[in-house]
């Protein structure tokens, strides 16, 4: 009792001063230890996305007044642009001369954000600059572009709700070299620390980007609606691709940790740990291999185009159909980009001319050409408009209509000469303009827009992603343009012409579709998604008919007969001649308004047992064989033909 008396006497009144100054001094914290989000792998479970450790600046509330913080934020600043190093900036006016960065800079947005930061409503960018220099108690002696600089980094806490228990990520994804200087410096910078963090890897580099998206820090809005499912101001989320729609799966349980800090940010100790869980891995359509090869192959072609009569041939994108079940097997868009640089090379990937963040496979819509032409044949055969073995004779100019209106052939347009009398499948062979200036006049527009309808041609073909849903011509597109709808028109839309605007995938699921007798599957990329813990499946997508437009034995058989005479001896010969195993396929070109025709292919393998559906488009790539050359790498991994190479030589490489 007296040795309990003597130590309370001892705390409380002899030291009791020193040990309430220690106290205030030191502070527990309950610090996160972010968890590692899910893999996302291929159909054979080759990792296509994973994660490694990195480090991340943090910045704690320890500071006394702004004028603290805002020399630590300048310093961290400078370190930052030392190393090249991309720090968050959500503040939506640039250095000078002061001007806004909304992506809209419409007068209805930047009032909408006026009156959510409480700033008045004719404030110009440079009293909205004065405004928060006053805020944030900046001093003067940092010039104009320091100021902003740090009026971006407070703006950015503020957004993020920073506070004594909501510490602030300053950058995350740093080098070694740059936390070196923070650990040299940490005595200077008061409430800074580097921490350790899980990142995504992409042990192919930028394969199937556009595809597997990326992740980024939460943004404000994002939390807002997410903070009631338990995220963080800090947390990491997908933002685009596969990452965005996987994200409730993926996400992991974060853990944490109690530590002993003192006032100044330094961790004394850490006081109890729980750990942060990985829960799922998703499995994907895709196959790992023909991906590279198709990226491969697509990079090559635009390159072999440029160098001949396609100059201004930089893009292009190739996809490819499993047709019994829908399964996306590969979808490449080019040029495309590194998802782990995103973030530091977005203004120079959104100047690009070429448009690498743009995903041509589902979002890119070109006029088919040619690749059409079957699909008008199987309406004509399917209304009885002709049989398979009529025949219609060719006579090069198409005159129908008056003296003023009279389309031709394309081989009288180059030669003078005609096919002469030709069956539905000779036609699709050659691809003969006149024989379907015939048969669409004699369908009419309508019918051709309802077979294209049903055969997923301007419809969304069920993809987890976003797409465009393209355009068929007619007079209901014609109306909304208010535009009239001319005879002739029908005429060009039967040829793939006219207003036909469709996505590489359409066309993919469109040859899908006709080898399935009209049963079109959705397209699907996430097959499942497993637990790491128990291995059990948590979300399986299971294959899925869309629609149905089932179709004679003996249409498919005339049809599937032309597009193997396209390969073996008509416009795409060149390309398979030598190809072991038979195939079919249709080529097409388009004209654009500036620059080289794009070319197309669609197309199938083996012929006799089709498992594969391709199509592939090259803008501006002037000749239809190198789109074709991209089709026959496809299939020649996918029969094992061919293997693909264990090194992927770099795609900007390639397209620079």
């Amino acid at each position: 009792m007296f040795t309990c008396i003597f130590r309370l006497f001892n705390l409380q009144i002899v030291n009791g001063d020193e040990y309430q100054e220690m106290a205030e001094n030191r502070l527990i914290r309950a610090c996160t230890i972010k968890a590692p989000r899910g893999e996302i792998m291929d159909r054979y479970g080759v990792p296509l996305v994973t994660n490694k450790m990195g480090y991340y600046i943090l910045v704690q509330n320890v500071e006394k007044n702004d004028s603290a913080l805002n020399d630590t934020i300048s310093a961290l600043i400078d370190i930052c642009r030392v190393d090249n190093i991309e720090y968050f900036d959500e503040f939506p006016i640039s250095k000078k001369p002061y001007s806004y960065t909304f992506e809209d800079n419409s007068d209805k947005v930047i009032s909408e954000w006026k009156a959510e930061k409480k700033l008045k409503k004719y404030d110009t960018p440079e009293e909205i600059i004065e405004h928060y220099i006053e805020e944030f108690v900046i001093s003067e002696h940092f010039d104009d572009d320091k100021k902003r600089d740090i009026i971006a980094v407070r703006y950015t806490m503020q957004n993020k709700n920073f506070s004594t228990m909501n510490p602030y990520t300053f950058a995350n994804n740093i080098s070694m070299e740059t936390v070196q200087k923070i650990k040299e410096y940490e005595f200077d910078l008061n409430g800074v620390s580097v921490e350790i963090e899980p990142v995504r890897d992409y042990p192919f580099g930028n394969l199937a980007a556009h595809i597997l998206g990326r992740t980024d820090i939460i943004y404000r809005e994002e939390y807002l609606k997410l903070r009631e499912e338990g995220y963080g101001m800090n947390d990491i989320i997908g933002k685009d691709g596969l990452e965005k729609v996987l994200e409730k799966y993926l996400k992991g349980k974060d853990g944490y940790k109690r530590v002993d800090q003192t006032s100044s940010g330094t961790v004394s100790q850490n006081m109890k740990v729980k750990d942060a869980v990985t829960e799922n891995f998703a499995i994907l359509t895709l196959d790992s291999g023909l991906q590279k090869m198709t990226e491969e192959a697509l990079a090559k072609s635009i390159t072999d185009a440029r160098g001949d009569k396609g100059p201004d041939c930089y893009s292009g994108a190739a996809v490819a159909v499993e047709i019994a079940t829908g399964d996306v097997l590969a979808m490449a868009s080019l040029p495309n980009y590194k998802p782990d640089r995103y973030t530091k090379d977005y203004n120079k990937l959104a100047k690009d001319p070429h448009k690498p963040l743009f995903n041509r496979a589902l979002d890119g819509a070109y006029t088919p050409g040619s690749t059409f032409k079957p699909l008008t044949a199987i309406a004509a055969l399917e209304e009885g408009i002709i049989t398979p073995t009529q025949i219609i004779e060719d006579k090069g100019v198409y005159t129908y209509y008056a003296p003023s209106y009279q389309p031709t052939c394309l081989i009288w347009k180059n030669t003078g000469d005609t096919h002469g009398p030709i069956n539905v499948s000779e036609a699709i062979g050659v691809s003969c303009n006149y024989f379907f200036y015939e048969v669409g006049r004699q369908l009419t527009i309508s019918k051709i827009e309802k077979y294209a309808h049903s055969f997923g041609l301007g419809e969304t073909t069920g993809i987890e992603l976003s797409e465009s849903r393209g355009i068929v011509a007619g007079p209901e597109y014609r109306d909304k343009l208010d535009m009239e709808w001319y005879p002739g028109d029908t005429l060009q839309a039967a040829i793939g012409q006219s207003d036909n605007m469709f996505t590489p995938a359409q066309l993919a699921s469109y040859v899908s579709t006709i080898l399935n007798k009209g049963n079109r599957f959705a397209l699907r990329l996430i097959k499942e998604v497993r637990s790491y813990r128990t291995g059990e499946i948590v979300y399986k997508s299971e294959p899925k008919i869309v629609s149905q437009a089932e179709i004679k034995d003996s249409t498919l058989a005339a049809v599937k007969d032309g597009m193997r005479r396209v390969t073996e001896d008509g416009t795409a010969k060149a390309v398979f001649e030598d190809f072991p195993i038979a195939v079919g396929g249709k080529t097409g070109t388009a004209e654009v308004g500036r620059g080289s025709d794009t070319v197309l292919f669609v197309g199938f393998a083996p012929y006799d047992n089709p498992q594969i559906a391709v199509a592939v488009v090259l803008e501006h790539g002037a000749t239809s064989r190198y789109a074709a050359q991209v089709a026959k790498s496809m299939f020649e991994y996918y029969l094992g033909i061919s293997e693909v190479n264990d090194q992927v030589t770099p795609l900007n490489t390639i397209l620079k």
